[in-house]
């Protein structure tokens, strides 16, 4: 078994002991807090280009798309957003109080907050497991699932675990538990998603607990 790997592989400029995508999905889940009682949704956050792409909807059908540097920080990704739809910043503390909104959150705060355990993670995706994985896209319908994109170089394909937000809203580990399902799927688990993400067929899988 090969030794596994103990840096980034590509580090953050504002983490160094981080991934490149880290600050952004901490970002977004900072967005996703404050704006949850607005009724915004991050529905996809696609990191398999040359630059991240984020999706954004609200209630009403309005929606956005913008191609932030991962590195902006909060207040211009509100700007971004805010263009096109109500947002609203998280409480002051957020980044310095642990703020798990509770097992029966609603959906919306629950996914701000898997958000952050994403983000507060990226360790899992480059010295959890000695297979090689990337993280290529999250995506949620703001209502009842998240989905994780996890790329498996070495097998040339991808593995979306499906989590359900209900009663996910104290969960820790979140990232270590996504890489390690996505790790374990076989070529027979799950069902083949219809589309693939950077050119790599997907297989779904659930994550225990929904």
């Amino acid at each position: 078994m090969s030794a596994r790997p103990t840096r980034p592989t590509r580090p953050a400029r504002r983490w160094p002991a981080a991934e490149w995508w880290a600050p952004l999905v901490k970002d977004l889940a900072a967005v996703q807090r404050g704006s949850a009682a607005l009724g915004l949704v991050v529905r996809r956050v696609a990191l398999a280009g040359p630059r991240p792409l984020v999706e954004a909807a609200w209630p009403d059908g309005t929606a956005a798309t913008v191609a932030p540097d991962p590195e902006a920080g909060v207040p211009a990704l509100l700007a971004a957003l805010g263009a096109r739809g109500p947002v609203a910043p998280p409480p002051g503390n957020h980044d310095r109080i642990h703020w798990a909104p509770g097992r029966d959150a609603p959906p919306l705060l629950a996914y701000a907050w898997l958000l952050d355990e994403l983000g507060s993670t990226s360790d899992a995706w480059y010295a959890y497991t000695p297979t090689p994985v990337e993280l290529l896209e999250i995506t949620a319908d703001g209502t009842e699932a998240v989905g994780v994109v996890v790329g498996r170089p070495g097998r040339r394909d991808a593995v979306r675990v499906r989590a359900a937000l209900a009663h996910r809203g104290e969960t820790g580990g979140f990232g270590y538990a996504v890489v390690e399902r996505a790790v374990a799927a076989g070529d027979e688990d799950g069902e083949p998603c219809p589309d693939s993400v950077a050119g790599l067929p997907v297989r779904q899988v659930t994550l225990s607990g929904g």
